[in-house]
Order: structure tokens, then C-alpha cells, then sequence
């Protein structure tokens, strides 16, 4: 599927019926704060989670669930190539959040393509690929090389190392992936790079 060739859905086809969302990327953001660091989602939020989503429907499927995930996921496949971390001198750590985030994440919207996020409505996937193509000059892109630059690669001189580590210091996130449940950094993880994570749930 082609963003150049297909419009962005704004309803999600379930046992035969064309079920209207919420497709602007707030709904997603506050569903994605109810998802949270938890270990599960409980009935009552899930239940939140989908009439927040869905339009008018209180009776929610399984394939409900699954097809809002989907949606989260921005309609990716699940299979994508790996990024060769490692050979481009990345590391594994976090690279950002969405709530830790979110006036860098403005100002760069607003940097870049003159988008007032406050007043724009703005549809999920139209948000992401925006956000995941916020150029280099952005503060945003800078603060996530600050943090997952690899500083043990041994093409970075010493003051490049003590540089980039105190940069990673003074930039962490206070939800440390690592402190996060393993199924939770999935989640987490699968999320930030639009991936589908209905499987993990």
C-alpha cells in the first residue's frame, strides 16, 4: 500500500461493516498514554482505548483490537529489514518519547513545516511520517543522535566519547527502557517504529 496512491483510512473494515475512528494522531497519542510502561492493560482500559477510538461503537471484538493496533502501527507489515545498528554506530537505548518529547516533537513540526501542532488536525500516519522525517537541523533529531550515538565506537576520539556521554547524560529519559518489563520495551519499541504490535498484547 502506497501513501502516494491510497488515502489514509479514516475506517476500519470489521466482519464485513466500515467502522469510523478517531484518526487524528491526539486519539493515538492518549491511547498510547493509557498503554503507558503497564505489564497489561486491564478491561476498563482497554475497553477506554477502543471507545476512544472507534466512533459511536460500544461493542468491541477481538478483531476490534487488532485492527486498532494495526492502525497504531500506521498499516506496516510486520516483517521489516533490521538496521544494521552496530556498522552505523548506534546503540540500543531509547531514542525518544512521545510525552518526554513532546515540545521538541512541536517545535520541530513547527521548524520544519510551519505545522502548529496545537491547532493542526492532523491524521495518525500523515503525524508519523512527518515526525520520522524531521530533518537533521531540528533539535528533536539531534537529542535522539545524542542518545543512541554508540559512544564504545572506536572511530570517536576521546573528547568525541566524553562528549557524546555527557550529552546522553544530561538528555536521558526518566523512563529508562531498561527498567521497563521485557514485554513492555517490545511494545514500547515496536510503537516508535510503527511497527505491529497486536501480537505483543
Amino acid at each position: 500500500m502506497s501513501v502516494l496512491t491510497v488515502p489514509f483510512p479514516t475506517w476500519l473494515q470489521i466482519d464485513g461493516v466500515n467502522c469510523p475512528i478517531h484518526s487524528d494522531f491526539r486519539t493515538v497519542l492518549r491511547c498510547y498514554e493509557i498503554l503507558g510502561d503497564k505489564k497489561e492493560l486491564s478491561k476498563d482500559e482497554m475497553v477506554e482505548m477502543l471507545s476512544m477510538f472507534y466512533v459511536g461503537k460500544r461493542c468491541h471484538t477481538e478483531e476490534h483490537i487488532d485492527k486498532m493496533f494495526w492502525f497504531f502501527s500506521c498499516g506496516r507489515e510486520k516483517e521489516r529489514k533490521v538496521f544494521p545498528r552496530k556498522i552505523a554506530g548506534i546503540n540500543n537505548k531509547q531514542s525518544f518519547d512521545f510525552v518526554e518529547d513532546a515540545e521538541l516533537i512541536y517545535a520541530g513540526f513547527m521548524q520544519q513545516y510551519g505545522i502548529d501542532l496545537q491547532t493542526e488536525e492532523m491524521h495518525w500516519w500523515k503525524f508519523m511520517i512527518l515526525l520520522e522525517n524531521l530533518g537533521s537541523d531540528t533539535k528533536l533529531q539531534r537529542v535522539m543522535e545524542y542518545r543512541t550515538i554508540d559512544t564504545k565506537n572506536k572511530d570517536l576520539s576521546k573528547k568525541e566519547r566524553e562528549f557524546y556521554s555527557a550529552m546522553q547524560r544530561y538528555f536521558a529519559l526518566e523512563r529508562k527502557i531498561s527498567e521497563m518489563p521485557d514485554r513492555v520495551k517490545r511494545i514500547e519499541e515496536a510503537l516508535l517504529k510503527g511497527e505491529d504490535i497486536s501480537g505483543l498484547l
